[in-house]
């Protein structure tokens, strides 16, 4: 028994699904790490963790001409500035590659659709031992921890004079340093304001740039919003993360990523009409007369008869019918339908249906009840089978819907 699914009762919705990955440098990963480098030609190479060796300089143009430069040259598509250097604002959205950069290429296999964006987290021991915490904002950049901007007037060690303004709010301020407590190959400072000390990291600081900008993690006593300090950039669809700041001394020793990839999956939902005047009669061959059959018997090679239908007639549901001619055809079951007069048991065929529904509820009168769903394709050919918890039975006088979901 076959019915079509019109095609307004059939749904799909597609969905994204995410799953996070964490790999790190003590594990075995499947994450390659390579160095970019614009170099003058010569033959610099950089070996991944499996041992295959690249041409830095070939790298370099490679990361630069599909993700730094494709529209840079371009007057009618070009946004912000065109620069290869770190300026000291940047804008949303846009990236910057100065002369080399480390790479971590992951397989297709670990980002599915593409690397969800907002969700990648690094952490990475420099080789000064310094902590670099990078996390990605969602659009692309990767940025270094939460980090303050100060416009630098004045750094005296020998007065312990430190001069700065708030970059981000134009607040001057006049604090206080000790050398002793400035270790630049690590990047610890402490600066003193209001007689309280404030640890933090110096993240960089250009002192002979005009103005003279310094990162540093964020300070407690700075009013207004943190700084951005941009490290680099995720590019999600290709599973590259590009370190592009002080990558010299990153991911020579200890690392932890974490990401999510994502992965569109599509929910297929069939609505399922069965009328009341469909899938209701039994298919038990018990429940079937057949009539006026012609069987012819044969001799088979082995000398036995075969008897063989080579014509069936017509077939019917056990209840009492009345033919063309007025032959009667009573071939009822003996059911559970009482007299109310003499209590005797009557034959019960599928006409008393509506008699049987009132008076005994639970009587299945070889009503089939659902137990399974397939789903077929135009050719027929089965695509899918539903199993439903609990046999529904099929009845005469209402229509029953059935919605069978899966996802792919």
């Amino acid at each position: 028994m076959l019915k079509r699914i019109p095609k307004s009762d059939i749904s799909i919705r597609p969905f994204k699904a995410y799953k996070e990955w964490h790999f790190q440098s003590a594990s075995v990963s499947p994450i390659s790490i390579f160095e970019a480098e614009l170099s003058d030609y010569t033959n610099t190479t950089t070996t991944d963790s499996n041992g295959f060796s690249f041409n830095k300089h070939s790298l370099y143009g490679q990361l630069r001409a599909q993700f730094y430069n494709s529209e840079v040259d371009n007057p009618l598509k070009r946004i912000g500035r065109k620069t290869n250097i770190y300026t000291d604002n940047p804008i949303e959205k846009e990236r910057y590659l100065e002369n080399g950069a480390k790479i971590l290429s992951i397989p297709q296999r670990y980002i599915g659709d593409g690397i969800k964006p907002g969700s990648v987290s690094l952490r990475i021991t420099a080789d000064n031992d310094e902590l670099w915490e990078l996390t990605d904002d969602g659009y692309s950049n990767l940025l270094v921890g939460q980090s303050d901007v100060l416009e630098v007037s004045l750094l005296d060690f020998q007065t312990g004079q430190f001069n700065f303004t708030n970059y981000k709010t134009g607040t001057p301020y006049s604090t206080s340093v000790d050398s002793n407590t400035w270790d630049l190959n690590s990047g610890a400072i402490r600066i003193t304001s209001g007689g309280i000390d404030y640890d933090t990291v110096l993240y960089s600081w250009d002192a002979n740039a005009t103005p003279s900008l310094m990162y540093v993690k964020n300070l407690a006593f700075l009013e207004g919003q943190f700084g951005l300090l941009y490290g680099g950039n995720v590019f999600y669809g290709q599973g590259i993360i590009s370190i592009t700041r002080a990558y010299d001394n990153l991911l020579n020793k200890n690392w932890e990523l974490t990401y999510k990839s994502s992965q569109t999956n599509y929910e297929h939902e069939f609505l399922l009409v069965v009328n009341e005047d469909e899938f209701n009669v039994s298919t038990n061959p018990t429940a079937i007369i057949a009539t006026d059959d012609v069987y012819e018997t044969f001799l088979d090679t082995r000398g036995k008869y075969i008897k063989v239908n080579s014509n069936p007639g017509p077939k019917y549901i056990r209840k009492k019918h009345v033919l063309d001619n007025g032959t009667v055809m009573d071939f009822r079951y003996t059911g559970s339908i009482s007299s109310s007069v003499t209590n005797d048991w009557l034959y019960a065929g599928f006409e008393h249906w509506e008699i049987s529904g009132s008076t005994d509820r639970t009587g299945s009168f070889l009503a089939p009840f659902i137990t399974t769903i397939g789903l077929y394709d135009d050719d027929c050919n089965l695509v899918a089978v539903a199993k439903l918890p609990t046999p529904i039975k099929s009845l005469h006088d209402l229509p029953i819907n059935f919605i069978v979901r899966f996802d792919t």
